[in-house]
């Protein structure tokens, strides 16, 4: 049942591609800045250990990155609490076919997933392409690591999925979990 839930979502997705654009572009760019922080961590460092407190400016830098990245991921979960709201009739002729629970929340949970991977990879590699010529051009001073580069990635790949479920799970249970006739009724 799952995996006709994925299909479903999946299928969805495709349908409502125009809606996903801004939670991607701004995941992208979260996930833009998380890379290129990364990546230039080795020189930022280097720089920040003349001014006397490099762990403390480090950190402060890691962390307005990923808090620009979580930006992103919140408007993921806006878009999928829009998309539970429009679709209310549809959950409703689901769950009065008797299709179960957890294949209806895994149908949904597929855009903001989408949303957050694909908004992730663009930014990521969007960061890498821009890290690369500034190392090669010697604009960035401090130079930019492909192994900051690669973790930066990673961490923006992985944080943006996580947090990307953890802020659409509860919108889309609470919309599967209603009675049939209060969806088929409520409009939308």
């Amino acid at each position: 049942m799952v995996r006709r839930g994925l299909s479903y979502g999946w299928l969805s997705a495709r349908r409502r591609i125009r809606e996903m654009v801004l939670p991607v572009v701004t995941t992208a760019t979260g996930a833009f800045l998380v890379v290129i922080v990364f990546g230039m961590s080795e020189g930022i460092r280097e720089r920040s250990a003349s001014l006397g407190h490099a762990g403390e400016l480090n950190r402060a830098v890691v962390l307005i990155a990923v808090s620009v990245l979580l930006v992103g991921v919140v408007e993921v979960a806006v878009a999928t609490t829009r998309t539970v709201a429009h679709r209310t009739r549809e959950l409703g002729v689901l769950a009065a076919n008797g299709i179960p629970r957890l294949p209806v929340v895994v149908a949904l949970l597929v855009e903001p997933v989408i949303a957050a991977v694909l908004g992730a990879l663009v930014g990521a590699a969007l960061a890498a392409l821009t890290g690369t010529v500034l190392g090669i051009t010697g604009l960035a001073a401090g130079g930019v690591a492909t192994s900051g580069l690669l973790a930066g990635a990673a961490i923006a790949i992985g944080v943006s999925i996580v947090a990307a479920v953890a802020t659409s799970i509860l919108p889309t249970w609470t919309a599967a979990s209603r009675p049939p006739i209060r969806s088929l009724t409520a409009g939308g």
